[in-house]
């Protein structure tokens, strides 16, 4: 992730507010091959095809939680999930299932494994809270682990994010998460288009998240000393392509040799070889599959 600028927005009524503007990278996604732990990486440029099959594999589920890693260390299992989260039997109760439903569940099971995982790991994960405008009268509240947080914005459609607060505990991190999600400006589940948000301007979306951020904090009693820092995270290669190109679904493409052209707010942005035609693949259809090869 690199910071490639900042814009200044102004107000006949109030301060001028910073946007910093940092761009993804897209340095390949991984690939494994059917029925082995093989991996292999394809990038930008490199040419894939879809194939029908879409077996789907167990999630990864090993490498440290409180700080970075290689995902081609990983294991990559080939099990059959079991569980909606898409974890086999064997790893329903690893560290990495235990963050999932921590913060992908609700109620009792997801403030249980905060506890569990908050007892096995003590104060070694920073969390942050943060806030995401996607141009629509309310934003979305969300957590992840502060070390990638600029990775998870870049997963998501925006127009322009926000921190809420930082805290060392998963409980109270998913506490302040739920907590915020109920109030009337906020959500956790936000419904929204790629292209809408692409479309949306940036100056009244970012006013209205200043505005929902104080609101937030006071609602929830939160203490903040830092001041707010306003950022947006874009892809390196031109927005057009992404306004340009056609949603489809996965097996839409079966058969198709693609050339990778890059990612942004969780879409894979591909082209069809000698042709003009764009497209994007949701990474979540593509993720923990066999459906992509590389073609040689």
């Amino acid at each position: 992730m690199k910071k490639a600028g900042l814009d200044s927005f102004f107000n006949k009524d109030t301060e001028p507010i910073e946007i910093l503007r940092y761009k993804v990278f897209l340095n390949g996604i991984i690939l494994q091959e059917t029925g082995t732990t093989n991996l292999h990486i394809a990038g930008v440029n490199d040419k894939i095809i879809i194939s029908r099959g879409f077996n789907e594999y167990c999630h990864w589920h090993n490498g440290p939680l409180d700080r970075r890693d290689n995902p081609l260390e990983r294991t990559y299992c080939i099990k059959q999930p079991v569980s909606e989260l898409g974890f086999c039997r064997e790893h329903l109760h690893s560290d990495r299932a235990i963050y999932i439903r921590c913060f992908g569940t609700a109620g009792l099971e997801s403030m249980r494994n905060c506890i569990v995982l908050d007892k096995k790991y003590g104060e070694k994960i920073e969390y942050v809270v943060y806030l995401l405008s996607y141009g629509q009268d309310s934003v979305k509240v969300g957590t992840t682990r502060s070390f990638r947080v600029y990775e998870r914005i870049a997963e998501q459609p925006h127009v322009v994010a926000t921190l809420l607060t930082r805290t060392k505990s998963a409980y109270r991190a998913r506490d302040i998460e739920v907590r915020a999600g109920k109030l009337p400006w906020l959500t956790e589940r936000p419904r929204r288009s790629i292209k809408n948000v692409i479309s949306k301007p940036v100056q009244p979306a970012l006013y209205r998240l200043k505005s929902f951020r104080e609101k937030t904090l006071r609602a929830l009693n939160i203490s903040i000393e830092q001041e707010p820092i306003y950022f947006q995270v874009v892809p390196v290669d031109d927005m057009s392509y992404y306004m340009k190109a056609k949603e489809t679904r996965l097996q839409d493409m079966d058969g198709k040799e693609l050339e990778i052209l890059g990612f942004w707010g969780g879409y894979l942005l591909v082209s069809e070889t000698s042709t003009n035609n764009y497209y994007l693949i949701r990474s979540k259809e593509l993720l923990h599959k066999d459906t992509v090869k590389i073609i040689s």
